[in-house]
C-alpha cells in the first residue's frame, strides 16, 4: 500500500514538473534570430559563400528564371530568419565589389573570373520581410543580351551581394553575404549533350582504319578525309596505334618527315541548333607550331593552313582551348577537324576519339 502511494506521489510530481517547464517554454522564444541569405550556405555546405549559377537539370530546379520577352535571366537569391521569431522585418541589398576584387587578386577564384559589370545586372535595393513569413525571394536580374557579348564568352562574371541595415534583426556573421559566379558558357549555351555517334562516323574510342603500313603503326583513318600532306608514313597517316592504343595521330620527327599543311577532317549534315566541335581530352599534345580545330559550315573541305587565322567563312580554336562552338539556323552541311603545319622537329597529338555536343537549351 506505501509502495502504491509512492509511485501515485512520483507521477504527481512528473506532472506538476512538465507542465511547470511547459508554462517556462511558453515564457521565452528559443533560438537566435539572425537574418541570412540561404545561397550562402545552400550549394557548399558552409565550406564557402560562393552560389554557382547554373544549376539544376530543368527548368523546375534551375536556380535561376528566365523572361525571354524582356531578355532578361533572374537569378534566385533571397532571405530567411533563424529562431522561432513571426516578426517582420528589412534589409538592405548591397555589393562588394572590393570583395571580388581581392578574390582575383589572390586567385581564390577561377582564373577565367571577371568582376560582373554594372550594366549587365539590376538589384533592389532592399527587401522587407511580412510577419506571418519568415523568408522572401528576390531576383538578381542579368541582361541576356549583355551575357551573349564576345567578350563574356568563356568568363565566369562574380558579384559579392549582401545584407545591410538590417532591422529589427542583425545579420548572420557568416551567411550575409552570397559570391554569385555566374559561368557564362554554361548558361548562354547550355548543359551539353553529346550527339557525336549521330551524325560523325569513326568518332574513335576506338578509331578504325581503312589502311595501315606494312609496320603496323602508323594507318589513314576510315571516313576521314587525310590532305596529301597528313599521309606523312609512306603514304598513310593520321592514325597511330603504339602503347596508348589506336589514335587519331599527326606526328613529325623521330625519323618521320615534317608536316605540312596537314588535315583530318570529315563533312556532316546538322540540323538548326547550337554545337560544339571537341577533339579533346588529348592524350598527347606536344605541338610547337600553331595547331587548329576548325570547323567550317556550308563548306566540303578545311582552308589550308595558312588561311585559316584569317578566314571569315571558318570557326576555329588553337589545340590549347579546342572546342569549337557554332550556331546553325537551318539544316547544313559542315566539315569538322584539324589543320597543322609541322615544320618544326619532333612534334604531333594524339587523341582517343573526338565529340561533338549539341546545346538543346541554347538561350
Amino acid at each position: 500500500m506505501k509502495l502504491l502511494s509512492f509511485i501515485r506521489l512520483g507521477v504527481l510530481l512528473f506532472l506538476v514538473g512538465m507542465i511547470s517547464s511547459c508554462e517556462k517554454e511558453n515564457l521565452y522564444d528559443y533560438g537566435i534570430s539572425k537574418i541570412y541569405m540561404p545561397q550562402a550556405v545552400n550549394q557548399s555546405g558552409g565550406v564557402n559563400i560562393n552560389y554557382v549559377v547554373p544549376v539544376g537539370t530543368d527548368s523546375s530546379t534551375f536556380n535561376y528564371t528566365l523572361n525571354t520577352e524582356q531578355q532578361k535571366l533572374n537569378v534566385i537569391l533571397g532571405v530567411s530568419l533563424s529562431g522561432i521569431n513571426r516578426t517582420s522585418y528589412s534589409v538592405d541589398l548591397k555589393v562588394d565589389t572590393d570583395t571580388i576584387q581581392q578574390l582575383i587578386t589572390n586567385k581564390t577564384l577561377d582564373a577565367n573570373t571577371i568582376l560582373m559589370p554594372a550594366s549587365m545586372y539590376t538589384l533592389p535595393k532592399s527587401i522587407r520581410v511580412a510577419g506571418d513569413s519568415v523568408s522572401k525571394t528576390f531576383y538578381l536580374t542579368l541582361n541576356i543580351n549583355e551575357l551573349k557579348k564576345a567578350n563574356y564568352s568563356g568568363k565566369i562574371l562574380a558579384l559579392a551581394v549582401g545584407l545591410a541595415n538590417p532591422t529589427p534583426f542583425g545579420l548572420s556573421a557568416t551567411a550575409s553575404k552570397t559570391i554569385v559566379l555566374v559561368d557564362v558558357d554554361a548558361l548562354v549555351i547550355g548543359p551539353a549533350v553529346e550527339v557525336t555517334s549521330k551524325y560523325i562516323k569513326n568518332p574513335g574510342n576506338p578509331f578504325v582504319t581503312s589502311a595501315m603500313d606494312p609496320g603496323g603503326r602508323w594507318g589513314t583513318l576510315a571516313d576521314w578525309v587525310a590532305s596529301s600532306g597528313a599521309l606523312s608514313h609512306n603514304g598513310v597517316g593520321g592514325f597511330s596505334k603504339d602503347g596508348d592504343g589506336p589514335t587519331m595521330d599527326m606526328e613529325s620527327g623521330w625519323g618521320s618527315p615534317l608536316i605540312k599543311n596537314g588535315k583530318l577532317y570529315q563533312t556532316i549534315t546538322l540540323p538548326a541548333g547550337t554545337y560544339a566541335f571537341d577533339p579533346s581530352p588529348w592524350v598527347w599534345q606536344g605541338t610547337k607550331d600553331v595547331s587548329y580545330v576548325v570547323v567550317a559550315p556550308n563548306a566540303s573541305t578545311l582552308p589550308d593552313y595558312a588561311d585559316i587565322a584569317t578566314s571569315t567563312s571558318v570557326l576555329f580554336a588553337t589545340f590549347d582551348k579546342p572546342r569549337v562552338t557554332f550556331k546553325l539556323t537551318a539544316t547544313t552541311k559542315v566539315t569538322v577537324g584539324v589543320v597543322v603545319n609541322y615544320v618544326q622537329d619532333q612534334q604531333g597529338f594524339k587523341t582517343k576519339a573526338v565529340h561533338l555536343y549539341s546545346y538543346p537549351k541554347h538561350l
